[in-house]
């Protein structure tokens, strides 16, 4: 105690010798106003190049063509969401994340899908976030196991060491511009991750408050705060399940009183919050609705449609997990759709040498939350240890043995990556030692150090967004990182085909109109991704459609009815391979097929726009007017889109003013 003592008199002494100028400096580099600005200024100048990143990928289904998020209907009764004939994984989605997709109806009401405001609420959760860990971390430092009831951890006046005192700081410049975030901000239906990150951050963050808090009113309003931030976080992302067990193990790391009867009793509401998701999970596969061949699994996608087996799937992340923390280390080598294996062997080196590098990592976690708890001197390891399990805590929904489709994605980081940078960078500092009786921590070269850490991670962030301010950009990423993979092939093309005037019709005739030569060079590409894309998986019904579609628009009719005919078989509930069809008769002259396929179309899946949209057109073409409007009222009434309404306005004035 006396050593402890005298080590802080003597960094006293030397702060007070120091030059006027140089203690004016250090005084404006630890004001919080000054770390929140510069969080905030990092932040907005990462991701200042994506403000108008357009939609890309499961954006479409998910949020601009989601019926579910432009009408607010759905959230004061959510009985009709199961009556929609839309993908049973949208309704799946939405019951089970209401929050998320309520912010989501939010953006639509007030610009439509104009994509800059998703991006910009995207972003703005992003920067709150960065400035919970902030405020995390600043709380954590004033805990007892920080500061002792009477200073005995070495401290005065109720302050934390001053070797940690740009640790909030330096932990939330990294969350805001690691280039691994970039996922889960930038990529618009994602807000599921950043939001629950949101809610359950800021549980804790209300919790901690509450209970350093002194007044009791102050201490009742920020436990029901945190209580009500529970709950959102369980409506918005179903890993917020694994918040009530942090919120417990937090207790246990800085809080060592004994766990006495009014102490649980405290706890007990989170831990029954606990109930949410599996509750709601149970409610809907009993209304089955899952896709055909599918099973309850929970996490990202609601339905395991592979039947991967959990054994396989946790052997798997066993790598997954070691990616993630190689990512957050030395972020190269980034990509939106990893070719990933599936492990179906234990006993083999992608599954034996992962488990062993997670086992010794959470062992050394472990061990340094029981050092802290023997050795006052050591408490800040208790911040390293609980950061290491923090990561393993947060990631266990998505990365164990809830088998989801997709067995990597860099936005599953997101939240577990907080918990990385507390561990490292608490470890950094107290790892650095004393010079000249002042901590190595706050020297002007370990701020320099940090300062181009930070800088270099910026600029990598700011680069990796750049992928992104193309749906082409991203794809062609993707298929060079990812060559052997189908979907980026499959995604590239659609991509590229998106890019060229005809694909951005719903007007035949317009299809069938002759393209310069830039044009139908692009068009040979789109062509050729889709081909590879079928030498990969010779059974993606997905790849044959849209092969048969851009061989139409290259007036390649025979070759893209083959297309078409294998995509029907492979794939018979699937309307656009008849759709498709349809459009290949019409542009032979054979209207009256045509128009049996548009119908065979819509009897297959009376939800897709696009058929109505095709017979419509075939009935404008033959003029049959009343017929036509139907159709149009009823793409409509799929899914609004302003450039119908003028065309209905039309058909009602030549039908009779219906």
């Amino acid at each position: 105690m006396k050593k402890r003592n005298k080590a802080a008199r003597t960094e006293q002494a030397v702060a007070a010798q120091a030059a006027p100028e140089q203690a004016e400096e250090l005084s404006l580099l630890r004001d919080p106003l000054v770390h929140i600005l510069l969080v905030l200024a990092v932040g907005f100048a990462v991701y200042s190049n994506i403000i108008w990143a357009p939609f890309v990928f499961d954006d479409q289904p998910f949020l601009a063509g989601n019926p579910l998020v432009k009408d607010f209907g759905f959230f004061t009764d959510p009985q009709r969401v199961f009556a929609l004939p839309i993908n049973p994984d949208l309704k799946n989605n939405f019951m089970l994340r209401p929050v998320a997709y309520f912010t989501f109806a939010l953006n639509y009401a007030f610009h439509g899908l104009d994509v800059g405001g998703y991006h910009v609420v995207n972003l703005l959760v992003h920067l709150v976030n960065a400035l919970l860990v902030y405020l995390l971390v600043w709380l954590t430092l004033r805990t007892p196991l920080f500061l002792g009831e009477e200073g005995e951890g070495g401290e005065e006046a109720g302050q934390p060491a001053q070797r940690f005192c740009y640790l909030p700081l330096v932990c939330s410049l990294l969350f805001v511009c690691h280039p691994l975030q970039t996922q889960a901000v930038t990529y618009v239906i994602q807000r599921f991750v950043p939001l629950v990150a949101f809610f359950y951050v800021g549980t804790l963050v209300l919790y901690v408050a509450a209970r350093l808090a002194r007044a009791k009113a102050a201490r009742t309003g920020l436990y029901l705060g945190a209580l009500l931030a529970c709950v959102l976080a369980m409506k918005t992302k179903e890993n917020a399940f694994t918040l009530p067990v942090l919120i417990l193990f937090y207790e246990w790391v800085f809080f060592r009183d004994a766990f006495t009867c009014p102490r649980l009793l405290r706890l007990l509401p989170f831990a029954l919050t606990m109930a949410i998701i599996p509750v709601k999970l149970m409610q809907l596969s009993a209304r089955g609705g899952t896709a055909p061949g599918g099973t309850v699994a929970g996490a990202v996608n609601l339905v395991n449609f592979k039947q991967v087996s959990s054994w396989e799937y946790l052997m798997t992340q066993f790598g997954v997990i070691a990616t993630y923390l190689r990512l957050l280390l030395l972020p190269v080598g980034q990509n939106f759709d990893y070719d990933y294996p599936l492990q179906r062997a234990f006993l083999t080196p992608a599954v034996l040498l992962p488990l062993a590098l997670l086992l010794a990592l959470a062992a050394v976690g472990a061990w340094l939350l029981f050092r802290s708890r023997r050795d006052p001197r050591c408490a800040p390891l208790a911040l390293v240890g609980f950061g290491v399990w923090w990561f393993f805590i947060t990631l266990s929904v998505e990365s164990s043995v809830v088998p989801i489709d997709d067995l990597i994605f860099e936005h599953r980081a997101y939240l577990p990556s907080a918990g990385f940078f507390m561990a490292a960078v608490t470890g950094f500092f107290f790892l650095l030692p004393r010079r000249a009786g002042a901590p190595m921590a706050t020297s002007r070269p370990a701020v320099a150090v940090l300062a181009l850490l930070v800088t270099a991670s910026a600029a990598a962030a700011y680069a990796r967004n750049t992928v992104w301010q193309t749906p082409v950009a991203l794809w062609r990423d993707a298929v060079q990182k990812s060559p052997a993979k189908h979907r980026p092939h499959f995604s590239l093309g659609v991509a590229l085909a998106n890019t060229l005037p005809p694909w951005h019709t719903d007007d035949v005739n317009v299809m069938l109109q002759p393209m310069d030569a830039g044009q139908n060079e692009v068009l040979a590409e789109v062509v050729r991704e889709f081909q590879t894309a079928i030498r990969i998986d010779p059974q993606s019904a997905a790849a044959h459609t849209f092969l048969g579609g851009a061989l139409l628009v290259q007036k390649r009719y025979r070759e893209a009815a083959d297309a078409l005919a294998i995509a029907a078989r492979l794939e018979p509930n699937d309307a656009r391979p008849h759709a498709f069809m349809g459009q290949v008769l019409e542009a032979q002259g054979d209207l009256a097929g045509a128009r049996r396929k548009y119908q065979q179309a819509i009897a297959v899946d009376p939800s897709a726009q696009y058929a109505h949209l095709f017979l419509a057109l075939l009935n404008v073409r033959e003029r049959r007017h009343a017929e036509a409007l139907a159709e149009y009222e009823t793409a409509y009434a799929l899914s609004p889109r302003a450039d119908l309404e003028p065309k209905i306005a039309r058909l009602r004035e030549v039908s009779g003013g219906r």
